[in-house]
């Protein structure tokens, strides 16, 4: 009974991203989020330029599905603008080169020119593509209070 327990850790630990033989996958997706949030908060277009892959796709808190281009576009302008974004990973599901991060943000700026501040949930996808994590995809909504 206590062998079958055990693997039912292994296989639920696994599922969630969090088993012994991911944790430099794990801490990798850790550092990209964080190293994301910043390029954001920096408007640093060459750092996201790098974190995101060339078909990049973006769901804004408003159902809007955005390109790479125009999310380069929305920052350069400075239509969207953060101070601060706060990101804390509640599951990281590991399938070999894809990943899929789901968790909240709390983020304080401007989307699109409109006020933002608040608490969202979001879900990234990273794929590993010649030794190095990228964002293919992430979305976010609005926590209703």
């Amino acid at each position: 009974m206590r062998r079958r327990t055990s693997k039912a850790r292994s296989k639920k630990a696994s599922s969630s991203g969090k088993a012994s033989g991911s944790g430099g996958v794990e801490q990798a997706l850790e550092k990209k989020s964080h190293e994301y949030a910043q390029a954001l908060t920096k408007r640093d277009v060459e750092a996201l330029d790098e974190i995101w892959t060339a078909d990049y796709t973006f769901v804004n808190p408003r159902g809007e599905l955005l390109s790479k281009a125009q999310r380069v576009a929305n920052i350069k302008s400075g239509t969207t603008e953060f101070q601060t974004m706060r990101p804390d990973k509640d599951r990281l599901h590991v399938r070999g080169n894809v990943a899929v991060e789901v968790g909240r943000i709390v983020v304080e700026g401007e989307y699109s020119g409109r006020e933002s501040s608040g608490e969202y949930r979001y879900t990234t996808v990273w794929i590993k593509i010649q030794k190095r994590w990228r964002m293919l995809a992430n979305q976010i909504t609005l926590i209703a209070k």
